[in-house]
């Protein structure tokens, strides 16, 4: 557990602001990733948070991905805008929703 992180209960995952540590949690295979990326979606600049907030809405767990959906929400709101690459990965997964 770093800085207060738990990956396992969640706690404290709002507050991430490492995108070094989600990177290293998401090659550990964690589960909890789309809640942690809502964190840096807080903490961290757009350009920062947006490659891991599209990595999450790739997610298999779909809890987790709709985490990720609502980090591009707050990301956008706190910014005013959203990348290039948000955008390509919120128009590929309208793409698969039947």
């Amino acid at each position: 557990m770093s800085r207060g992180w738990d990956w396992e209960s969640v706690e404290g995952l709002l507050g991430l602001d490492d995108p070094g540590e989600w990177d290293l949690a998401f090659e550990r295979g964690e589960a909890r990733l789309g809640t942690a990326v809502t964190g840096l979606a807080f903490h961290c600049s757009l350009a920062e948070a947006s490659p891991r907030i599209a990595r999450a809405m790739r997610l298999p767990d779909a809890a987790q991905r709709g985490f990720a959906f609502t980090a591009a929400g707050h990301a956008a709101r706190l910014n005013g805008e959203l990348t290039t690459e948000l955008y390509a990965a919120r128009r590929a997964v309208r793409g698969h929703i039947s």
